[in-house]
Order: structure tokens, then C-alpha cells, then sequence
């Protein structure tokens, strides 16, 4: 893993109200192309009678051609659930064609109890762990857990718990009548992730994103602890992440795993107090912590200063990297499309409509701005202004804001069926 830091600035004056913008990089390397940890994966689909028809057709359709893209180390397992749990498969190597009928002739049932099959399958991977094994609960469903542990608080113990014993979690929200709020919650305290999948044509895409990501795991656990110094006011991360405020002053952002060759980015910005001296000044110290799971599975710490000098007024800065306002403004589009969904959500159109304007003006104003998002965000505000609002929408704006913030994609309303 390679840390890199940038600034919007790195010199500055001894005014009041100073803020200093820092993006953090952290570059996995390359996947093995040959060797890799073999993974232990449970899917956990919802059968409940919402599911009912395509929509459950086109999942154990996904479900079923997944099974033919697992290596020959990767064991799979599927768990139904409706208001009952009931074992499809068990954790293991399978012939695709046999065991794709057998999840092809899952049915359609009652309720949801979504805590019921996420137990399942945490069972499942404890009860035959390989030590070397990367282990993966998938749960998919389309609507709201109202069987079994249904509270929020719990669900997410639930999860946090199976984080500690090596099992993560994502989570796949079908359609528009999910939780995903919930969802995402789950799967920050899985340290896994979290999709919209908006209908049956997207299903595949879906879990082959998921799957191929999982297969370029190179390292586990990342994270960034940020420690600012006595020169800073006020410390804030403006991504998404899960952030835990540390005992020892400072905060740590849980980047979760890294794929081989991705970059991970997190944005912190500096609220500086008056400097009194003149040059160069410590403003944070930054400690990356993560696990290597290429060859031998190993620990690495990386500590890396974060100074910038105090000089004069309208003095040259030739450090100062443009891309981190760029960054900054994707960030501050991700908030702004969240309180429009927000305020959308509780029927306060007029504030969703203005919130929605205000993005695309910061969208235009980038160095490339994306034409296809400004045009969709108008159309948004058109879709506003008519009334024409719906769950669908609310879904969308949710998922592209945690897109941008957490840099992975989320949503899939677009994504043709993959063949796999």
C-alpha cells in the first residue's frame, strides 16, 4: 500500500479562520494473478412474497451463474429466507449445474426476517473456518426486516459482532422498497459494502462486481488514523466512512478492504488557530494501519506528517494541488444530493429542487464537469417541481451521494444484465 497527501494549500497567513483541505490516498498494488486467498461466501436472498416473480427470477438467475465464476479454493453457500430460514446449499465446492437448479426452485414466501438468514449465515462460515480464507456473508433483499430482530440498534450489533470474528457483510437493496439507511449501516459495520440494485436487469452485474472484488482483495482492515496537532481548532473528514473517535485525541476513518489496484481517498479539512511564528508547522500526524493478504498474511503501520508553512500574503504556493478541490467539490455534491433526498423525503420539495440546482452549479463548475449528471439532475428537479417524486428517486439520490463520498460504486439503475 502506497500513502500519498495533497493540499489545496500549503502556505498560509496568521489570519483567524484558516482551513487547510488534505486528500489522503492510499494505493493498493496490483492483485496476484495467479494466487490469491480462497473465500468462504454465504448469499442470504429474500424469498418473502414481495420477491415473488421476476424479481426473484432474475436472483437465483444471478445466484445460479455465480456459482460457475468461483475458483476452484472458494467454497459458496446460499440461505432463503422469508419469515422461516432455510438452507439452499451448503458452505462448499458444487457443480454449477446441479446446484444452480437446486437455487433456481427457491420460491416465494411471507415475511422478512432478515436477522434470521444473516445468523444462518454467520453459522455457516464459523462452523468450518479455514484460517486462510477471506469470509463474506451477501445479503440481498427488497424490503424491510418486520420478522425476527427487526431494531436497527440490534441489527447492526448483529453485524459488528460478526465483523469481530473475521466475517464481513455486504448488503444488496432491491428495488424501492428497502431500507437503506439500514442497509448501509449493516454494511459499514461489516466493513463491507452496499448496492442499489434497481431491478431484475441488474441483478448479475451485481453480484459479479461484488464477487470480482472480493476475488482482488489484497489487503484487510485499512484505515487512517488522523491525530490533529495544538495548531487545529477543528478536525473533520468529509467522506462517509465509519469514523471512531480514539481514546489518545484524534479520530480513525475505517476504509474497510482494498482491491488490488485501487485507491482509496479520504478528504480531511483543518480549521487552523492564528500562528504566531513564521514557516513550516505541524497540523496533523496520519497513521495507516492495514493487513497485507498477499502471501503471508502481515500487519503494516505507516506514520506521515501533515505541515504547511505560515508565510505572506498572496505568497507562491507551488505545492498546492488542484485536484483537491476537485475533490472537495465531488464531496460536497455527494452532502448536497443526501439533504435533497433528506428534504424530499419529508415532502419539502422547494428545498430538494434548490439543494439539486445547487449541485449541478458545482458540477459545472469543475475543471470537467460531467455533462450526463448535470442533465440527470435536471431532469431530478424536473421530477421535483412535477410532483413525480417517488421511492425510486429517494433510492438514487441516496446511492450516488454514498458513491462519490466512499469512491466504489453503489447504484446500479442503469447497468445492463451481465451474462457473467
Amino acid at each position: 500500500m502506497q500513502p500519498q497527501i495533497s493540499f489545496d494549500r500549503t502556505v498560509i497567513t496568521t489570519r483567524n479562520d484558516e482551513v487547510v483541505n488534505v486528500l489522503i490516498e492510499l494505493t493498493a498494488p496490483p492483485a496476484p494473478e495467479i494466487e490469491r486467498k480462497p473465500l468462504d461466501i454465504v448469499l442470504v436472498l429474500d424469498r418473502s412474497g414481495s420477491m415473488g416473480g421476476q424479481p426473484l427470477d432474475s436472483v437465483t438467475k444471478a445466484a445460479a451463474q455465480l456459482l460457475r465464476l468461483v475458483g476452484a479454493s472458494d467454497r459458496i453457500g446460499v440461505v432463503a429466507f422469508d419469515d422461516e430460514v432455510n438452507l439452499v446449499l451448503p458452505l462448499g465446492q458444487h457443480d454449477p449445474t446441479s446446484a444452480g437448479r437446486t437455487v433456481r426452485a427457491i420460491t416465494a414466501g411471507g415475511s422478512t426476517n432478515l436477522s434470521g438468514g444473516w445468523l444462518k449465515g454467520l453459522e455457516m462460515l464459523l462452523a468450518d473456518v479455514r484460517e486462510d480464507a477471506l469470509r463474506r456473508i451477501i445479503v440481498l433483499t427488497d424490503g424491510h426486516a418486520n420478522a425476527g430482530i427487526t431494531t436497527p440498534d440490534e441489527l447492526l450489533a448483529l453485524v459488528g459482532g460478526g465483523r469481530a470474528r473475521e466475517v464481513s457483510t455486504s448488503c444488496i437493496g432491491f428495488g424501492d422498497g428497502y431500507d437503506e439507511r439500514l442497509l448501509a449501516g449493516l454494511a459499514d459495520a461489516g466493513h463491507g459494502n452496499d448496492y442499489w440494485c434497481a431491478g431484475p436487469d441488474q441483478t448479475a452485474a451485481v453480484f459479479a462486481d461484488e464477487f470480482a472484488g472480493l476475488a482482488s482483495v489484497v489487503a484487510q482492515n485499512v484505515s487512517v488514523e488522523i491525530k490533529p496537532s495544538a495548531a487545529v481548532a477543528v478536525a473533520k473528514v468529509l467522506n462517509e466512512f465509519p469514523i471512531t473517535d480514539l481514546a489518545s485525541g484524534g479520530i480513525q476513518v475505517a476504509l474497510g478492504d482494498a482491491y488490488g489496484g485501487e485507491t482509496r481517498k479520504v478528504v480531511a479539512r483543518f480549521h487552523l488557530r492564528p500562528v504566531a511564528a513564521d514557516g513550516a508547522f505541524d497540523v496533523a500526524t496520519l497513521t495507516f494501519r492495514w493487513a497485507s493478504t498477499v502471501g503471508e498474511v502481515s500487519l503494516h503501520t505507516v506514520t506521515v506528517p501533515v505541515r504547511v508553512t505560515v508565510g505572506d500574503e498572496g505568497a507562491q504556493d507551488p505545492d498546492a494541488d488542484p485536484r483537491v478541490h476537485e475533490e472537495v467539490l465531488v464531496l460536497e455534491v455527494a452532502r448536497t444530493r443526501r439533504e435533497a433526498r433528506d428534504a424530499a423525503e419529508i415532502g419539502d420539495y422547494q428545498t430538494a429542487s434548490a439543494l439539486l440546482r445547487e449541485t449541478a452549479t458545482t458540477l459545472a463548475s469543475m475543471v470537467a464537469p460531467p455533462q450526463g449528471d448535470i442533465e440527470d439532475l435536471r431532469l431530478d428537479v424536473e421530477r421535483l417541481e412535477s410532483g413525480h417524486w417517488d421511492a425510486a428517486s429517494s433510492k438514487k439520490q441516496f446511492s450516488r451521494s454514498r458513491s462519490s463520498s466512499r469512491g466504489r460504486k453503489t447504484n446500479y439503475e442503469d447497468t445492463p444484465e451481465n451474462p457473467l
